[in-house]
């Protein structure tokens, strides 16, 4: 696994922004309990851009992934997300958002050089301001092919 830790440091040049100072990870683990199953933990935390909100988001992720190769042609992986979305410096409303993701991917070598892919996840955002609560449903198809 590895691990790194700080201390996240956002100044603006404009005295009617927040500074921001806090602290900062970015830690993964894989597990491996049999050479063709594996298992990766990761955790983070860092800032992104406001989107017009706020002077920042602090963005705070939990993210869990099984990836297993059923024989030599097929694999399936499974993927789930959980985060906290913080944005300091919004005055008068302390917005803060859940966004969580989980699905399920199949990739299919019918081939050397050809490979079939499905893909379906379910994403969805739980906000204290519910303007900005969401559902997505995604459903992807994908076609690989090398020379």
């Amino acid at each position: 696994g590895t691990a790194k830790f700080g201390r996240l440091i956002k100044t603006f040049d404009s005295g009617g922004r927040q500074n921001f100072s806090g602290s900062s990870w970015d830690v993964g683990v894989r597990w491996s309990p049999l050479t063709y199953s594996v298992v990766d933990l990761i955790s983070n935390k860092q800032t992104s851009e406001s989107t017009g909100i706020g002077d920042t988001i602090v963005n705070t992720n939990y993210g869990a992934t099984w990836s297993h190769a059923w024989n030599s042609r097929l694999r399936t992986q499974v993927v789930g997300n959980y985060g906290i979305s913080e944005f300091p410096g919004l005055t008068g409303n302390s917005r803060k958002d859940n966004p969580t993701s989980f699905g399920l991917k199949v990739a299919y070598d019918m081939r050397r050089w050809l490979r079939l892919g499905a893909e379906v996840t379910h994403s969805e955002r739980v906000s204290n301001d519910s303007n900005f609560d969401y559902k997505k449903n995604l459903l992807l198809f994908t076609v690989g092919a090398t020379l």
